[in-house]
């Protein structure tokens, strides 16, 4: 399993928690992070999980750089990016209510992007039944005795493609 950017310390720790086989199955994470690097490497690395269905965890800027994969080519918007690091449709915008952080309606959240719904309405409804995406932190709120639940159903998703 490949884990990338930032964050991976606690999501590999709330894996482990739940399965400590996890590294041996077939699946991608892309977490958060602080400065976004390699999204264009990250965005073809999720168009070739949805195409090879396979298993993809999208936390925060994972969330985004899906919504953006989809909206380039699912929906055809082929400049579609986000404000904080390229120019064109911006699918992925700054908050206008500044930066979320903490908890929100039972999830932890810390971010300055979100996606816009209105750009790619169906996005959520129409993601591949392999990838799990939020725009919250699960692993924050996940732990050995009270795994969270998307983690969850991500570790089952990786076993059925297990390598």
């Amino acid at each position: 399993m490949d884990i990338l950017n930032d964050f991976q310390t606690t999501v590999q720790k709330a894996l482990s928690e739940i399965d400590s086989n996890w590294k041996q199955y077939d699946g991608i994470v892309i977490c958060g992070s602080h400065k976004p690097q390699y999204t264009e490497s990250q965005i073809r690395l999720i168009e070739i999980a949805r195409t090879m269905k396979t298993p993809l965890l999208g936390i925060c800027l994972g969330h985004q750089l899906v919504a953006i994969e989809y909206a380039r080519n699912v929906l055809g918007i082929k400049d579609a990016t986000s404000e904080e690091w390229g120019e064109g449709t911006f699918v992925v915008k700054k908050r206008k209510e500044g930066l979320k952080v903490g908890l929100h309606d039972g999830e932890t959240y810390w971010n300055n992007y979100e996606v816009d719904y209105d750009l790619v309405p169906n996005f959520e409804v129409d993601k591949p039944p392999n990838f799990i995406t939020t725009q919250a932190h699960p692993e924050y709120q996940s732990s050995i005795d009270n795994p969270h639940p998307l983690l969850t159903k991500f570790i089952e998703l990786c076993k059925k493609k297990k390598i």
